[in-house]
């Protein structure tokens, strides 16, 4: 039994020593990664963007009657084109025209008193004073006439410039009060287009640049226009900004409430960052690239903005002209070898 366990041992120390040199042969680390790589680019970034609108009219106004009166007659009816100055509604007031009777003949007569007046005072008959009086109640019966015979023609309401009567707001037979509102008028030859424009684009627009508007009603056919405002306060929740595109409108074939799209420009001032889309890689600490330096492979964080045409602007420590991978980096650990195959142009 002895001589079995002596013959055993040797042979269990020649395979020891076989499995060691075998582990010490394997190849150490990861193999270097086969990579496709792209240019990080530095310059300005020109985008079009398109967005959804609203039209609406360059001009609307709530007519209102300058004095009261019954309506007795509709001159305009709802949906009519009216130009600027014509008649919409007829008012009589009864109680008026008694007073304007009145403020007539107190015209003529303080006209009368006036003139005895004058001719009383060259005679030394009446003294200065009362011929001054006589003159202040002739002015105050003028313009006592004046005012009444103002809102006699105020009776006649009329347009306040040309555009279409959308909606009235009385009817013959009502009494109408002074200030009441009398009907909706909106002008369209020049239509605006409101436009919710994202806070990261409203800083590259300025009120004069070129927008195209596209409305789906009119087959979606495209409009010039031009910025005409963009605020200085934008809306809290959304972080968003009304900007106002004007677009002329003379055939009236754009109507106030129509959805459109307007498309935009928006060129950056300042020139950014920019890396091929495929570049990113998401990591438990945020998103990163991997750039491609003496055969390794060296992580960098970046923070993400704005998509132009398959690149992403970022933020980071990146240097234009450095190589970022695109393909082959999914698995990539940082300071893994890499084999670059080709450079993507």
């Amino acid at each position: 039994m002895i001589r079995t366990r002596t013959r055993v041992w040797p042979l269990v120390l020649a395979a020891l020593t076989v499995f060691a040199t075998g582990r010490a042969a394997a190849p150490q680390g990861f193999p270097p990664a086969a990579v496709i790589v792209a240019e990080v680019l530095q310059q300005r970034i020109d985008d079009n963007i398109r967005l959804v609108g609203t039209v609406r009219p360059r001009r609307t106004s709530v007519v209102a009657g300058q004095t009261e009166g019954l309506v007795v007659k509709r001159l305009r009816e709802d949906g009519q084109t009216v130009a600027a100055g014509a008649p919409i509604f007829r008012l009589v007031n009864d109680q008026l025209q008694a007073a304007l009777a009145e403020a007539r003949a107190d015209v003529d007569l303080q006209t009368f008193n006036h003139e005895q007046s004058l001719q009383l005072y060259e005679t030394d008959a009446i003294s200065e004073q009362e011929v001054r009086d006589a003159a202040y109640q002739l002015a105050r019966a003028k313009a006592k006439l004046q005012d009444l015979a103002a809102q006699d023609v105020d009776l006649l309401i009329r347009a306040p410039f040309s555009g279409h009567l959308v909606e009235s707001f009385t009817e013959v037979g009502q009494w109408l009060n002074r200030g009441g509102p009398v009907a909706r008028l909106i002008a369209t030859d020049t239509v605006r287009v409101f436009v919710d424009v994202p806070e990261g684009h409203i800083g590259v627009l300025k009120v004069g640049d070129q927008a195209l508007v596209f409305v789906d009603a009119l087959g979606g056919q495209a409009v010039d226009g031009r910025i005409f405002s963009t605020p200085a306060e934008g809306y809290a929740e959304s972080h968003s900004f009304p900007v106002v595109v004007e677009v002329p409108n003379p055939d009236g074939r754009l109507k106030s409430n129509m959805s459109a799209q307007v498309g935009f420009a928006a060129i950056q001032a300042d020139s950014v960052t920019l890396v091929h889309k495929d570049a990113l890689v998401n990591s438990p600490m945020g998103q990163m690239v991997y750039l491609a330096v003496d055969d390794k492979a060296v992580a960098q964080p970046v923070k993400v903005g704005q998509g132009h045409q398959g690149y992403i602007a970022v933020e980071g420590d990146l240097t234009p002209g450095s190589l970022v991978i695109v393909r082959g980096n999914e698995r990539l650990q940082p300071g893994q070898a890499v084999r670059i195959v080709r450079q993507q142009q």
